[in-house]
């Protein structure tokens, strides 16, 4: 069988012409051949079911034509074929593996550096064009109020939480020189903190055990659409973070370390701000997206860390709006002009 990549197996998908091609010739071959004035009953049920499986044949061939060669977007996950084929067409990283210019370590005399550090929502998880990124925006916007003199790093990896953020932000100050750090903090940071279990992983949802997804796109897609917001490792992803958020030992060990990511960042003396960037949609019933940002703004407002919340930017706007699809809950270009705008205005407008 031949290697599966950025279109799924192609023997699978000749095997699928072969069974559809297969269905129209056996069914021509019954209208052609079976004696139906004899068997009246039984001929007729054969030949509706005959012609009933190849118009689905048909349709399921066209779909999996359609989901494997040209339909191409992003899903939450990331998982899909259609989603790698997005990223191998429209993403680029440099040596850092962020999705942004290359960064020489030594900074040029007179320029400000502000490295925007966070995961998928600033990355640009779904945005076609990086320039429709909201670090790419305020850069911009830099650009309109005084040229070249401040360079925006926009340092961002899908999957990222707090853990793993805090060595890439001691890189930036100690390595690029950087004069200021915004987190870009998403409430799904905490989640390398939460426990889970073999039968039960928020993190990464399951695949089905009785079928390789990359045989078939049409699969893939019934599979992700119908069958896993059903999960209830998905379903109740959300409520996952708000247990970890209520339970004690993980909040403080989540607060250990954004503290020590502040702490070092005033120890170099650079400046630290923090961005919160909301779900656009949640299920589940226990996570109350004001209360969880509430709860994060006292934090860093008891550390004198300037923050703003961009959940009230987008509260009252429909998500359907704001995502990427119906498939991907990530910001869209209109959520990221939102984002930057709000930024702007917080930390970067004259008073």
């Amino acid at each position: 069988m031949l290697t599966s990549g950025a279109f799924g197996y192609l023997m699978d998908y000749l095997v699928a012409w072969v069974i559809g091609l297969s269905l129209i010739i056996h069914t021509w071959c019954f209208f052609r051949c079976f004696p139906r004035q004899t068997y009246k009953k039984t001929g007729l049920v054969l030949g509706n079911v005959l012609v009933f499986a190849s118009l689905l044949g048909v349709v399921a061939i066209a779909a999996e034509s359609y989901l494997r060669f040209v339909y191409i977007a992003t899903d939450s996950f990331g998982m899909s074929l259609p989603a790698r084929r997005w990223f191998v067409i429209h993403t680029t990283l440099n040596s850092l593996g962020c999705r942004d210019r290359e960064w020489p370590t030594e900074k040029p005399p007179g320029i400000r550096r502000v490295a925007f550090v966070g995961d998928s929502f600033t990355y640009g998880w779904g945005i076609e064009n990086p320039d429709d990124r909201f670090p790419d925006h305020i850069q911009s916007k830099f650009d309109h109020r005084a040229p070249k003199a401040v360079e925006v790093m926009n340092v961002a990896k899908a999957g990222w939480d707090t853990g793993a953020q805090i060595q890439p932000v001691k890189d930036m100050i100690s390595v690029y020189g950087v004069d200021e750090i915004v987190l870009c903090y998403v409430p799904n940071d905490i989640e390398k903190l939460l426990p889970i279990q073999e039968d039960f992983n928020p993190i990464r949802p399951p695949a089905p055990t009785w079928f390789n997804l990359e045989s078939s796109c049409l699969l893939d897609y019934l599979y992700r659409r119908v069958y896993l917001p059903r999960v209830p490792t998905v379903a109740q992803y959300h409520d996952w973070l708000a247990a970890g958020f209520a339970s004690e030992p993980f909040w403080q060990k989540h607060q250990q370390q954004l503290d020590e990511m502040i702490s070092f960042c005033r120890s170099r003396r650079v400046t630290f701000r923090v961005v919160l960037l909301p779900f656009l949609l949640t299920r589940g019933e226990k996570f109350q997206t004001s209360q969880i940002h509430a709860m994060l703004r006292r934090f860093f407002e008891s550390r004198d860390v300037p923050v703003v919340d961009l959940y009230p930017v987008i509260q009252n706007i429909p998500p359907a709006q704001l995502v990427v699809n119906r498939q991907d809950a990530h910001p869209n270009e209109e959520a990221q002009a939102l984002f930057a705008d709000a930024i702007w205005n917080a930390f970067y407008a004259p008073p």
